[in-house]
């Protein structure tokens, strides 16, 4: 135990990998707590708010002005956090025909240009997203008030999220890890 260096709780095989590799893995667990967190946090705060709505809207005849576009706004924070979840255990829905298809290096190189197509997206909507949180900066939420730089701002941060767990992938991919399709 005195010999003990930072990474002798890591499995035999994390301890193997390069630094940069063990960096991506650290980064990949830090945006899943994040996503995590946010998605219960923001899936209670939801659904309270919904329940309190409907109990106000027909007990007590009378609603709350923000309860929608709240709801609304979260769904899109859960959505894209999620996503990034779905993302890091390779639970997204995909068109697997081609890859399928193939065997040993060529199903390797498919699997590679489909992953860098997917990264290409993930780098549109992460400049995208961050172009459109700029541009609304002072416009605020009709209803809430809020600035609207704060719902948008999930696009650029699911963006970041998800394009953390794919470059952890193909990473994994190309050095011929088994865990590249894994989290």
């Amino acid at each position: 135990k005195a010999f003990m260096t930072s990474h002798d709780h890591l499995p035999h095989a994390a301890r193997l990998a390069p630094a940069p590799l063990r960096w991506l893995e650290h980064a990949s667990r830090c945006c899943n707590g994040c996503a995590k967190l946010l998605l219960v946090v923001l899936s209670v705060v939801m659904a309270v708010t919904i329940l309190l709505q409907v109990f106000l809207r027909y007990v007590v005849k009378a609603s709350l002005p923000w309860s929608e576009e709240l709801a609304r706004y979260l769904m899109v924070w859960i959505g894209l956090m999620g996503a990034s979840l779905a993302v890091h255990e390779g639970r997204h829905v995909g068109v697997s025909l081609l890859v399928d298809r193939t065997r040993g290096a060529l199903r390797k190189c498919v699997t590679c240009v489909a992953m860098c197509g997917v990264l290409w997206f993930l780098w549109l909507m992460l400049s995208e997203g961050i172009r459109l949180v700029v541009n609304i900066w002072y416009q605020r939420s009709p209803a809430m008030n809020i600035p609207m730089a704060i719902p948008y701002a999930a696009i650029p941060l699911g963006a970041i999220f998800m394009m953390v767990q794919v470059v952890l992938g193909l990473s994994r991919l190309l050095r011929g890890s088994d865990e590249a399709r894994e989290g």
